[in-house]
Parts: structure tokens; sequence; C-alpha cells
């Protein structure tokens, strides 16, 4: 008979299964979760606020869904919409054909207007959860313009509103349609030579970016679109109608998450790197100040474990973010060209990128939260384009298929092809960057900037109850410290070689649980927000449900069942931030 198990013994338990479980569950053939559906054609009034325009519908959450899905609700004036989109490009309403939703992103829901005469029209409109309200769009539309007038490939506005007090009542842009495809519905159908050449191109357009001087860091936005009072910095004019742009404060996401706009700190512009790395500490420590409470762990329940099962207290981060800010002086590279504001785009993704048959690219959409950082803070291989953890593709091996490929299974072959293709778009990226835009690959060459770039990042990062990251990224920063201040001054922080092993060991585990889950996501098919397209939404219940079941039967007592089914990672649970 066995003993009760701790909630530490317990989640421990729930560890090893998620890996045990993994594994089995990774051998099964997909068909064996493969559910028939059933639609219904439904005719609803375009009036009716729960026609799909007004709601979201390409895809499902896993857990938490009334929630995201109310946050998407937009009931808007369509036909007012329609009226101003034939209006910004000079033809009647009467003449639109055909009006669609075509996609919806993570900040979006975007519309086609198809003309007579076969114009067609986007038209995006924020999510009422997007943020930063008015000044998301008004800078976003500013960024593409000023941008598309330095030759950079972005589709044309025709008109836009940051107001929600308008006759269609949302924010809005209108804007040409890109011509082309989309590089996602090319990506992995291209030959070595269609990349390559394609890597050269997507290159070329951050050369340009690179290229670019500017007096300060922060958003770019019209002068006249920044509310009376908001500090901003005036752009040269160095082409026809730029002087009308102006650097003002960062759209970036986490500088409005949770009212942290409402904290009485730095918002930018700002004129040097010091202002830039201080600014954020002083944000999340005045944010802490403000709103902290004791808490549990919010990203992952397995990180409870951790910390005892007790609620985390937010003093401790705040102790953290407090050395960062002495450090921050010191993170600072003394080349004045590591320093110089660069913008770059947010999410450089194959669906942002729009190709032509002949290959070339035709546009670079979604600027939303673009912002101009220094270039030791913007050095970093696209997320989409990287293959970090790959021994060849670190060490700048070019890629190549293994002897052995035509003996493979077709599985196996599968697995070797993606490797193949990874291997290649991070070979590519670094190559060109290397001849082409020696800035950029000056920057993300050197080990000491990327380590001040992950500490800016993980002093950035919103507190959910994780008291160790920054912790352990200040720890990796000091054992570097003769790297980063090599003139033999003493860091003016310190931690004990306990206080060092307890929270590296600590870091460890967390990163562990956090590899663990996110296989469960990947087998089960969802993001971190739990979301999935609509087809697979049946499918990935059945697989979490079943994932489940089969860790619950590996159970060994009734504690460790019941804190597995209170700390499943895929169901509904309350969010932490009603107050903020």
């Amino acid at each position: 008979m066995h003993k009760a198990a701790s909630p530490r013994r317990a989640l421990q338990s729930i560890r090893s299964s998620i890996s045990r479980e993994y594994r089995k569950l990774n051998c099964l053939p997909s068909r064996a979760y493969s559910v028939l559906r059933q639609h219904r054609n439904e005719t609803v009034d375009i009036n009716d606020p729960k026609h799909p325009f007004y709601n979201n519908a390409s895809g499902r959450w896993l857990y938490n869904e009334q929630l995201r899905l109310s946050e998407r609700h937009l009931h808007f004036q369509i036909h007012e919409l329609c009226a101003i989109i034939a209006k910004s490009v000079d033809q009647s309403s009467d003449d639109i054909t055909r009006f669609t939703k075509i996609a919806e992103g993570g900040s979006y829901r975007i519309f086609e207007a198809t003309f007579r005469d076969g114009f067609n029209v986007i038209a995006r409109l924020p999510y009422p959860s997007t943020i930063p309200r008015k000044y998301g769009v008004a800078s976003e539309v500013a960024t593409m313009e000023f941008l598309r007038l330095h030759g950079v490939p972005i589709p044309k506005v025709f008109d836009w509103n940051s107001s929600l007090s308008n006759s269609v009542g949302s924010e809005y842009i209108i804007m040409e349609k890109a011509s082309g495809k989309e590089l996602n519905s090319i990506w992995y159908t291209m030959t070595l030579k269609e990349r390559m050449v394609l890597m050269d191109k997507v290159v070329r357009i951050e050369q340009t970016l690179f290229g670019m001087q500017f007096p300060a860091n922060g958003s770019i936005f019209y002068k006249d679109s920044l509310e009376p009072g908001v500090k901003s910095v005036d752009l040269p004019q160095t082409i026809t109608d730029s002087a009308k742009f102006c650097i003002g404060p960062s759209t970036e996401h986490l500088w409005w998450f949770q009212k942290r706009h409402e904290v009485s700190v730095n918002h930018g512009p700002w004129d040097s790197s010091e202002d830039v790395l201080k600014a954020v500490g002083d944000r999340e420590l005045r944010w802490l100040q403000k709103f902290g409470k004791l808490r549990y762990p919010h990203e992952e329940a397995l990180y409870r474990e951790f910390y005892g099962n007790q609620k985390v207290d937010p003093q401790v981060q705040i102790g953290h973010l407090s050395s960062y800010l002495k450090l921050a002086p010191y993170l600072v590279p003394k080349t004045t060209e590591l320093n110089a504001p660069t913008i770059r785009h947010p999410d450089l993704s194959p669906s942002n990128i729009f190709v032509s048959e002949s290959g070339d690219i035709t546009g670079v959409i979604d600027w939303q939260h673009a912002t101009i950082l220094p270039i030791f803070l913007q050095a970093k291989i696209p997320k989409h384009f990287q293959n970090y953890g790959d021994e060849d593709s670190e060490n700048f091996k070019p890629p190549r298929l293994s002897p052995n490929f035509d003996t493979l299974s077709d599985s196996a072959k599968e697995e070797e092809m993606e490797t193949y293709r990874r291997r290649q778009v991070h070979f590519f990226y670094v190559g060109f960057t290397d001849r082409l835009n020696e800035p950029h690959f000056h920057a993300m060459g050197k080990h000491n900037l990327v380590l001040r770039n992950r500490l800016y990042d993980t002093a950035c990062r919103p507190w959910e109850g994780d008291n160790t990251s920054l912790q352990a990224e200040l720890i990796y920063t000091l054992q570097q410290w003769p790297e980063i201040v090599p003139r033999g001054n003493k860091p003016p922080v310190q931690y004990s070689a306990e206080e060092t092993k307890e929270c590296l060991e600590r870091y460890g585990k967390q990163n562990e649980a956090d590899e663990q889950v996110q296989k469960m996501r990947d087998f089960i098919g969802v993001n971190i927000d739990g979301w999935l397209p609509n087809d697979g939404f049946e499918e990935a219940k059945e697989k979490a449900e079943y994932m489940k079941n089969a860790m619950l039967g590996e159970a060994e007592t009734e504690e460790e069942r019941k804190v597995l089914l209170e700390h499943w990672p895929f169901q509904d649970h309350e969010e932490i931030d009603e107050d903020w």
C-alpha cells in the first residue's frame, strides 16, 4: 500500500510521466485520434453580432476559449467601412462586388474588398484586446509609410483612423493588397536555389533598414498624431515628405501590457542606450511596486514545486530588478556603431512576406509594435530563420543530406528533409548577412553582446511568479564580467557561491519543465495560448484527454492524481490579471 504523496512528490511524478507518455504517444499513428466533424451551413444576418465578420472563426482554443473569443469580438458598421474603403480609392461602394474576411491574425481581423474592375483593397481592424489603443494604429501606419518612402517593399496605405469615435466604430487601416503569394504557402516546397535567392533578398531588405540613421530610440509617428505634451524627436528631412515624421513613445506590446503605460517612467523616445536599458528595469520595478502581490507561478504549474508549493513574493523580483539597474550602465557597448538606433521588423516570418512568381519580394506586412532600439539589442537571427541548438548550424557548416538518405524510411526522410531545410535557411541568412549587412553581422556575432541582449530581454519580461530567470541571467552576466567590462572594474552586484548554485539548479529545472510542456503542446498541436486551427480541434482534445488519462493511470496515489487534475495545463483556469 502506498503512502500519501506530498504535492512535491506528485508534481515530480507528473514531470516524469510527461516525458514517458510523450515518447509513447509520439509513436502512435495520427489516425488513432481522427474524428469526423459535421458542419451545418447556416446563414447569419449581416447585422447580427454573431456574424463571423465580427467574431473569431478561423481557430479554437483548447482552454479559456470563451475569454479569448470575447477579447476578439468586434461589432462594427460594415456599410460605413465599405463606404470608406471605396472613397479611399476614388470608387463607389456600389462597385464593391465582394467583401470577405480573409484572415484573423494575432492582433487584427483582415478583410478584402473586391471592386467591379477587379481591384482589391485590404481593411485591417484591430481586436478590442489589441494594445496599444490609438497609438498602435497611428505608429504602424507612420512606420509603413516612412519605410515605404525609403524603398522597403510595403503596401501603400490609402486611409486610416486611430479613434474608436468614428462612423465604423473601430480603428482601421485601409491599404493596398500585396501582390504575389505568402512565402508561408510555398516555403516548404522551394528548392535549395530558390531559398538561397529568397534569403538574399530578405537580407537586402534588412540591409536597407540597418542603413537608416535615427536620432533616438522609440517608435515612428506622424507628428500630428501624438497628443499635446507627449515627448517626441523630429526625424530629419532626408527624403520628400520625411519631415512630417517623428520618434515618439515605444509601441512595443510590453510597454502597454497590464497598464504599464500608466506607470510613471520614461516610455520613450530615448536618447541613449543607457536610457533604454534603465527604462525597462524601471518600468517593471515600479509596476511590481504598484501591482505586485503574492501569487503562484502563472505560466507553468510545474514551477510550483521549485518554490516549495508556496506563493511567490514579488519583493524578491524587485530585488533582482534593482540589481539589473545597477548593472545597466555597464551593459552599454563602448563602440559608437553598436549603439546606433536601428529599426527591424518585429516578426519577420514567412506569413508576413509576399513573393511574386519570379521570386521577388513584393510586400512585407504587419509592422505593428515596430520599434527603434540600439543595434546591439536588435542583433539576432529572426526566429523563423534560425536553427540554434543544431551543432552544424551553430558552427556554420554548409548543409548536406546524410549519406544514407535514400535508405531511410519515409518518416525518417521527412524528418531529415526538415532538418536540412532549417540548416539551409540558417546558413543562407548568416552568410548573406556577413556579406551584405556588416553592422548586423558584427553585432550578432559577439558573445558578450548576446549576453547583454539576453539580460535585457529577461528584464523586460512581465513578472508572473518567476523569481529565478532574471537572477540566473544576472549570474551569467557576472560570470562573464571581464569580457563585458575588461578594465578590471568590479561588478556592483555579487552573489555567493551558495546563491549561485541554488539559482542555477532551479533555473535548469524550470527550463526542463518548459521543454516538457512544450513537447506536450507540440504533440497536441496547440500554441502557448492553447490556439489551433478549427480542423484540428477535436483531434487535439482527444490527444490531450488521452495523455491526461494515461498519466492518471501512471499515478501511484490519490494525491498524485489530485495534483495532476488540479495542475493539468490544458484546461480552463483563472487568469490573474483582472485588476490590471
